[in-house]
């Protein structure tokens, strides 16, 4: 399966099983166990739902994850201007 990335996380990981089984798993937790995006991931990899990649730490900074982010172009496929925004 490929990888992926959360966005709020930004941990790389890869599916281990389809997605609704994990979205089924994900529903059965408990509320305490899902209060946030990094509960979720761990519970998931504990389950051996999920792998996550390289060992990454979880992080909310968006510069570790510039690499796999896409600029919204707003569905043009011209060539996207540099913003201002400082990494």
């Amino acid at each position: 399966m490929p990888e992926r990335v959360m966005k709020y996380g930004g941990v790389k990981f890869r599916n281990l099983v389809p997605p609704v089984k994990i979205n089924r798993f994900v529903n059965q937790l408990a509320p305490d166990q899902k209060d946030s995006l990094f509960e979720i991931a761990g519970e998931l990899s504990d389950a051996g739902m999920i792998e996550i990649l390289n060992e990454r730490t979880q992080s909310t900074i968006d510069q570790d994850t510039v690499d796999t982010q896409t600029p919204n172009a707003g569905g043009n496929t011209e060539e996207v201007q540099e913003s201002n925004r400082h990494l």
